[in-house]
């Protein structure tokens, strides 16, 4: 089957995207690809270099980490939501490994595109951005491992 291209109109589906230009939407819609999933396919593996935003448009994605040497599940995703804000970090990877649970389509727009439209294609605001995000990204990682060892330890703390 030929790959369907993706569109302004697939794009604005998503919340991310909502109310944006036609123009802006159709620069990103061309670098972006579909991509599907069979069943249990892993889309993204923890600590490998993350390289894509995901939007889920059918199917669900699991989302694990390894703890104790075994998978947790820690969240789940359906249409509408995205994968791969780690994108934003300065040498960014991925935070969990997300596995198709059935069938599963997703729209795969390349980071560096996105980091583009959010910072206005300048070095410095591209930089900054990144920094700012991997900040956010390292309070969720020390709660996420927090929340890991629930019930082993006292008062939890968000960074």
């Amino acid at each position: 089957m030929a790959d369907v291209p993706v569109s302004a109109a697939d794009l604005r589906r998503f919340g991310l995207f909502a109310d944006q230009p036609d123009a802006e939407l159709d620069a990103l819609a061309a670098d972006a690809r579909r991509r599907r999933l069979v069943d249990r396919e892993i889309l993204t593996l923890a600590g490998q270099p993350a390289t894509a935003v995901d939007l889920v448009a059918v199917g669900r994605l699991g989302l694990s980490v390894e703890h104790e040497g075994r998978s947790v599940l820690v969240m789940t995703l359906g249409p509408g939501e995205l994968l791969g804000w780690s994108v934003l970090r300065e040498d960014p990877t991925a935070l969990a490994t997300a596995r198709s649970v059935g069938p599963t389509e997703v729209i795969e727009i390349p980071a560096g595109r996105i980091l583009d439209a959010v910072t206005g294609c300048t070095p410095t605001a591209r930089t900054l951005v990144q920094r700012l995000f991997g900040a956010a990204a390292a309070d969720l990682q020390a709660t996420r491992e927090q929340l890991l060892r629930l019930g082993r330890e006292g008062v939890i703390t968000a960074g």
